[in-house]
């Protein structure tokens, strides 16, 4: 089977905040913000200075205006140009959203340059993968000679380039990361449901029952592989590890565990794990940082993402988006089934994406 690129983020987060739980997904920057994100001793620096020398400064005014591409659409009907037209201003807004704050960003870097962090970093080269995607969709709509097409790019272009030095120094790859735009959004593959589309969230798993007995023979099937695990709870850990002295990740599978993200996104740039399961929220961190950061090594590490929450609750197509693959509830999780409840979700991403998907460095 075609190895798939797999992160198998365990958000493993049974005491995490209700303040932060209600906020979702946070993206890194915004996490630096409010103060999620500690500051990380590795810093670099913008070339906020090679841009603004190079880059020629432009407005909304070099775009064409929402109602100059519905006067153009309007030969396709009242109707279809008014959606043409919506779109177009949707996508464009969201566009110049992002130049601004880049705009700002770069400005400020140029009059007072400072060593910045890692995760501004990498969450700015994400704004710029945005950015370029609101202007391919602008493209469709106007044509690749549009002049604000035209600046657009090349506006992203330099951005880029006074990132990159920095950015490519930050992981062992350049190229773009790879996302699971290679597959289509499943809900029931994404958690990772038995074929019969019974819910691992519902499976009695208590030793002795019948799931635990059917989960230690999916563990027998299971492959050797490395397997690395982040949480800041010591607990969790000590569990993750018996766990796997128990053969529930598979026989002779190895296991290394972190406490910290910091530690953790340093280790994982130089060494590739076949399944990566990463708590959600942590003291020195949030988890989709690291997430993205493994995308970006170009690793096809295996994404099971674990918390709380309830089947219904997950934001699965929004976490699928930013590259995991899979959830596994932790309600119901203790020290004597947990560990059956991971086999069974393993079992179930090899029998969706094959034997070999699970891995890929062993």
């Amino acid at each position: 089977m075609k190895k798939l690129p797999v992160v198998l983020c365990a958000l493993f987060v049974l005491s995490a905040g209700p303040a932060f739980a209600q906020k979702g997904l946070v993206t890194a920057t915004r996490a630096l913000r409010q103060g999620f994100i500690g500051v990380p001793k590795a810093l670099v620096k913008v070339n906020a200075r090679g841009f603004f020398a190079v880059s020629k400064p432009f407005s909304a005014q070099a775009f064409k205006t929402p109602d100059a591409v519905r006067l153009s659409a309007v030969n396709l009907g009242v109707r279809e140009s008014l959606r043409v037209s919506a779109q177009y201003q949707a996508h464009l807004k969201k566009f110049l959203e992002i130049k601004k704050e880049m705009d700002i960003f770069l400005g400020y870097q140029k009059l007072e340059p400072q060593h910045i962090s890692a995760f501004e970093v990498h969450s700015r080269m994400n704004d710029l993968a945005q950015a370029e995607k609101e202007l391919a969709a602008m493209e469709r709509i106007v044509g690749p000679k549009d002049a604000g097409i035209h600046l657009g790019r090349s506006y992203l272009y330099q951005a880029r380039m006074a990132l990159q030095p920095n950015y490519a120094s930050l992981y062992s790859k350049t190229e773009e990361k790879p996302t699971n735009s290679l597959r289509s959004f499943n809900a029931d593959q994404f958690l990772l449901k038995d074929p019969d589309g019974t819910s691992l969230t519902m499976k009695d798993t208590s030793p002795g029952s019948d799931g635990f007995i059917r989960a230690r023979q999916m563990a027998a099937e299971l492959p050797e592989m490395t397997i690395a695990v982040l949480n800041d709870d010591p607990e969790i850990l000590e569990w993750a590890s018996d766990w796997n002295a128990r053969g529930f990740f598979g026989a002779g599978s190895r296991m290394r565990i972190f406490n910290s993200l910091e530690r953790f996104m340093d280790i994982v740039k130089d060494i590739k794990y076949d399944v990566v399961l990463i708590d959600y929220v942590l003291e020195d961190g949030v988890s989709l940082a690291a997430v993205d950061c493994i995308r970006q090594t170009g690793a096809s590490t295996v994404i099971l993402l674990n918390s709380a929450l309830m089947d219904n609750e997950v934001p699965a197509e929004k976490l699928f988006e930013r590259g995991a693959d899979g959830f596994v509830s932790s309600v119901g999780f203790r020290a004597d089934n947990g560990g059956a409840r991971i086999a069974n979700a393993l079992y179930n991403y090899m029998q969706i994406h094959g034997r070999a998907a699970l891995t890929p460095h062993s």
